[in-house]
């Protein structure tokens, strides 16, 4: 379970397939002690990847009232409209807020440094959805890459989704301090 930044490190112990059955069993009655033993793992780490799930459940909102809260900033338009929120940092600093209406193919940004290289587009205050769909693939492994089928197994994706791997990966890449904090509207 111990990464650094530029994903090397253990492999997790877990696949996310099995923390969610895991956690559907745990939720309905089983122990931790009986799970961690089923799975050849302690029930530290068991424990672990449970409190991990739960932090990722705290990344949705579940109503109109705390998601507008959230997106108060973005003018001129209904935040219940756009079901993504991504914040794309720079360590522990936010750059740019980013609103994504998937279905519409929508997107509205909301700079937070004037630094236009931690910006995620750049000098585009208006990005097109196209800017959008480079940005994400510029935040995973290329597609081109010898060892894709590999990385895509081991992010348990059946095929090369750029948003589906940032959602896994939090857009980290080697060489830099830049990720993306993910949060999702299910109303």
């Amino acid at each position: 379970m111990a990464r650094n930044e530029r994903g090397a490190g253990r492999k997790p112990a877990l696949s996310a397939n099995e923390v969610s059955r895991i956690r559907e069993r745990h939720e309905a009655g089983e122990t931790v002690t009986a799970l961690a033993k089923e799975y050849g793992i302690s029930r530290q780490v068991l424990s672990g990847y449970l409190n991990q799930s739960n932090e990722k459940e705290k990344e949705n909102y579940n109503t109109v009232k705390s998601w507008e809260r959230l997106n108060r900033a973005f003018e001129g338009i209904q935040p219940a409209d756009y079901t993504l929120r991504m914040e794309f940092m720079c360590g522990e600093d936010c750059c740019s807020v980013m609103l994504i209406n998937k279905e519409e193919e929508k997107i509205e940004v909301i700079n937070e440094t004037d630094d236009l290289l931690h910006c995620a587009f750049g000098m585009k205050a208006k990005p097109t959805w196209e800017d959008f769909e480079e940005f994400l693939e510029s935040r995973c492994f290329p597609r081109e890459r010898e060892d894709v089928d590999m990385l895509l197994e081991d992010l348990d994706l059946s095929s090369y989704e750029p948003l589906a791997i940032v959602e896994r990966t939090e857009g980290r890449m080697a060489e830099d301090k830049q990720w993306i904090k993910i949060r999702h509207f299910k109303a």
